[in-house]
């Protein structure tokens, strides 16, 4: 198919606005459900995470619930109703993006089970249908972002980061095709350069250039410095291209200066964050925020322990906890705040917004229960201690209790959304409307 072929055939959006609220609806409801699986897989997987066994089929299995199903797709969601808003770019075509996000489920769904019952040609069916669905994810974003009128940093980032998933799919085919028997590849090598690729240059860089719109936003902090954006990318960039080819080929010195810049490009972003948490003007943070900055301290915790492996002191557990700090104590931790802050809105304008006017009908701010935030924030805070704690120590009496209490935060936060569900139920003396975003 020649690419005019391809123009033709997907439906483009028409003048700038944001998709219909179903399209990120879906996106977020099964990140949600996602989150509640990877949470239950925590526990399930407790003995091996306590041996630092980060290798073993379960545990990659519930690695990529949280990296696939919880993170990358609460991206595509955020994304799709990002850019109309804050960039004024409409997404080139809701529908594309609606069939991208069955596949990226499908996808992840293939890919989770072949790791459980380890089926490789499930993984590489999972593979496939997963690259199929970026394709369609960068089509709708990545060529708008050029005719966005403001928020150029964030479409920069938002580019990198789509590239880096790009690259790190190619890295894990490498590795589905030795499970295959198709050819032999070194599996640490592999795995150090997916992990990075697709954890520090997809999810990251994303969360950096969203974030430089959003945090000063809901932090209040219009006035902090951003002269580490200028770097972080490129920086990091950088590591990841001599972090992945002295992995793949086998140079430790340009590995270890890869994992240098890396290490570089993490720090920055620590300044850019503490910057903006330093001149907020809303003190002390609202719960929601304070997800955020409790997972900034966990990403902190990260880059230390990711600063001590670099230097030699490596060891199974080590990065055991590294990857447990930096995916569900830090990116977990910040998709939680950030969907606190956004959820509640979008849902109050598109399913209370017909009947605001009524009596009895909910408030923007009736939407979110302050208690339940305050108590997920009191229960995921001592799960991830007790996970990365516990992998550290080698307790598998610590690492259960750590995922039972990561799980019971999960719930709350489950129920924060199904309050806000229970709220959208008309009373009998209430018409239903239906409002679509247009």
């Amino acid at each position: 198919m020649t690419h005019s072929t391809a123009r033709r055939g997907l439906p483009i959006a028409g003048p700038a606005h944001p998709p219909p609220f179903r399209l990120t609806a879906e996106h977020f409801a099964a990140a949600l459900l996602w989150l509640l699986l990877g949470a239950v897989g925590l526990v399930v997987i407790a003995a091996d995470l306590a041996v630092g066994n980060f290798l073993a089929p379960r545990v990659l299995a519930v690695t990529h619930i949280f990296t696939l199903g919880v993170l990358t797709t609460t991206i595509y969601g955020a994304l799709y109703q990002f850019f109309p808003g804050a960039l004024g770019i409409e997404i080139r075509s809701p529908r594309v993006a609606h069939w991208s996000w069955v596949l990226h489920t499908t996808g992840t769904l293939s890919l989770v089970t072949g790791f459980w019952a380890w089926r490789p040609p499930l993984l590489a069916i999972g593979w496939l249908l997963l690259f199929v669905a970026n394709f369609g994810s960068s089509w709708n974003l990545l060529p708008q972002r050029r005719k966005a009128p403001r928020g150029l940093v964030v479409g920069r980032y938002v580019a990198a980061g789509h590239i880096a998933f790009g690259t790190a799919m190619l890295v894990a085919l490498a590795r589905i095709g030795d499970s295959l028997g198709w050819w032999s590849v070194d599996r640490m090598a592999v795995i150090a350069s997916h992990f990075h690729l697709a954890v520090f240059g997809f999810v990251v860089f994303t969360a950096v250039g969203v974030g430089s719109w959003m945090l000063p936003m809901f932090l209040l902090a219009a006035r902090a410095p951003t002269w580490p954006l200028r770097w972080i990318g490129p920086v990091g960039l950088a590591g990841l291209a001599a972090l992945t080819t002295g992995a793949l080929a086998g140079l430790p010195p340009v590995t270890s200066a890869g994992g240098a810049l890396l290490l570089a490009s993490a720090l920055l972003y620590l300044w850019q964050l503490a910057l903006y948490f330093r001149h907020a003007e809303r003190r002390p943070v609202d719960p929601a925020m304070a997800h955020v900055a409790l997972g900034v301290l966990h990403f902190a915790l990260a880059v230390a322990l990711g600063a001590s492996i670099l230097a030699g002191n490596a060891s199974i557990r080590s990065w055991t906890a590294y990857g447990v700090l930096a995916i569900v104590g830090w990116l977990v931790l910040l998709v939680v705040g950030v969907l606190y802050k956004i959820l509640p809105f979008l849902a109050w304008m598109n399913l209370f917004g017909p009947r605001a006017a009524q009596q009895g009908a909910p408030r923007q701010e009736d939407l979110t229960s302050v208690a339940l935030v305050r108590l997920s924030l009191a229960l995921l805070a001592p799960g991830v201690w007790g996970l990365a704690g516990g992998v550290l120590a080698g307790s598998r009496p610590v690492v259960l209790a750590g995922a039972a209490c990561y799980l019971a935060g999960v719930l709350t936060v489950l129920g924060q959304y199904l309050r806000i569900l229970l709220l959208a139920r008309p009373r009998p003396d209430q018409r239903t409307v239906t409002l679509s975003t247009k």
